[in-house]
């Protein structure tokens, strides 16, 4: 696997985040904050997170079994901003979608008010995680991310 092939994966993740978000919400410029990519099988992964070892350093405190989180030394330019930090997971049969982006929600008490709350989309749902919370979105191929708190302040 190559740079380009890792950056062709990151913008088809992020291209159809970014279509579920506009076909779910009428919110407009999103921030890319974090992205999982979800490993299709045992090679692909060991390509992918030798690549990507090269490309950043170790950076999630919070790490779990699930595969490498990485700081990536120069961030990848997305249409959704620059990517800066990028976990590459481990094959999983509950996870057939190929990725997981996070987005900055500027407020995400009144976002999760309108699109959760309120009853009006049932395509949201609400996370609970030990220090934080986010409200996924399935869309095609992808599952959309957006946390009460930013990757750096879960560190």
């Amino acid at each position: 696997m190559t740079k380009q092939d890792l950056e062709k994966i990151v913008n088809y993740i992020i291209n159809q985040a970014l279509q579920a978000i506009r076909e779910n919400t009428d919110e407009k410029d999103f921030q890319v904050d974090y992205m999982g990519i979800f490993s299709k099988d045992d090679t692909e992964f060991m390509e992918m997170e030798r690549l990507v070892g090269t490309l950043g350093k170790p950076g999630d405190k919070t790490a779990t079994q699930s595969g490498s989180t990485f700081l990536l030394k120069e961030p990848f330019d997305t249409p959704a901003g620059s990517l800066k930090v990028l976990k590459v997971r481990k094959p999983d049969l509950t996870r057939p979608q190929r990725g997981a982006p996070d987005f900055k929600i500027k407020n995400y008490s009144s976002f999760k008010e309108k699109y959760l709350l309120s009853g009006k989309n049932p395509n949201f749902s609400l996370m609970i995680r030990k220090d934080y919370e986010m409200l996924e979105l399935k869309g095609v191929d992808v599952l959309v991310y957006f946390p009460s708190k930013s990757f750096d302040e879960r560190q």
